[in-house]
C-alpha cells in the first residue's frame, strides 16, 4: 500500500491524475457522482453545524490535534460566521461534540471553479471507530457537491498516523504528488 506524504492531500484536479481518484470526491465533466448519501446520523450521534456555544468542546477537539488554546471565544465566533468556512460536528445524544470537521471553500483561478479544503478533522479517542469521522467526511463531500466544488483537499496533521493514512485512502482520498510549503506573512 502506498503511503501518502505529510501535509495537504489533493483530490483530482481534472488532470491525468484524476483517474486515480474516487468519483465521490471529484467533480469533473463526464464523470457521474453518486447520489448523496442518507443523512449522516445514527441513534448514537448526529452531524450538525457547530454553534457558538460549542467553543469549549471545539477547543478540546483541537487540542487532540496539538492546537491547545486555539478556540478563544472571538475566534470561534469569527470562524463560525465566516461565509466561506463551515464547521461541522458529530454530536452525541446529549448534543456534545465528539468530532469536528472544518471545511473552507473558495474560488480558484486555475480550476475555473471552487476548491474546498478540510482544514481540521478530529474525533475524540473514546469515540473513534464508530463512524463519526466517516459521517463528517460524507457531510463535507455532500456540501462540496452542493457548492459545485471541483476538488477537495484534506489537510493532515503534521505527523499523521498510519491509521490516518488508511482512513483517508478508505474515504477515496489519494496523494496528488505535489507538496505544499508554508511560511508566516
Amino acid at each position: 500500500m502506498a503511503t501518502l506524504p505529510r501535509g495537504r492531500q489533493r483530490i483530482g484536479d481534472g488532470s491525468r491524475r484524476a483517474s486515480a481518484v474516487s468519483s465521490r470526491s471529484v467533480r469533473s465533466p463526464g464523470m457521474s457522482l453518486p447520489a448523496p448519501s442518507s443523512p449522516a446520523s445514527t441513534p448514537a450521534y448526529r452531524v450538525r453545524l457547530a454553534r457558538r456555544g460549542d467553543g469549549e468542546q471545539l477547543g478540546l477537539l483541537l487540542a487532540e490535534l496539538g492546537h491547545g488554546g486555539a478556540c478563544d471565544t472571538g475566534t470561534v465566533h469569527w470562524v463560525l460566521s465566516h461565509p466561506e468556512i463551515e464547521v461541522h460536528v458529530a454530536a452525541d445524544g446529549s448534543d456534545r461534540p465528539l468530532g469536528l470537521l472544518s471545511l473552507s471553500h473558495r474560488p480558484q483561478l486555475r480550476l475555473s471553479g471552487r476548491i474546498a479544503t478540510i482544514d481540521e478533522l478530529v474525533v475524540l479517542p473514546h469515540a473513534r471507530r464508530q463512524g463519526l469521522g466517516r459521517a463528517l467526511i460524507q457531510r463535507a463531500l455532500e456540501r462540496a457537491r452542493v457548492l459545485s466544488v471541483k476538488r477537495v483537499e484534506l489537510q493532515l496533521p503534521s505527523v499523521p498516523s498510519e491509521a490516518s493514512y488508511r482512513f483517508c485512502e478508505a474515504m477515496g482520498f489519494r496523494d496528488a504528488e505535489r507538496g505544499v510549503v508554508t511560511r508566516a506573512p
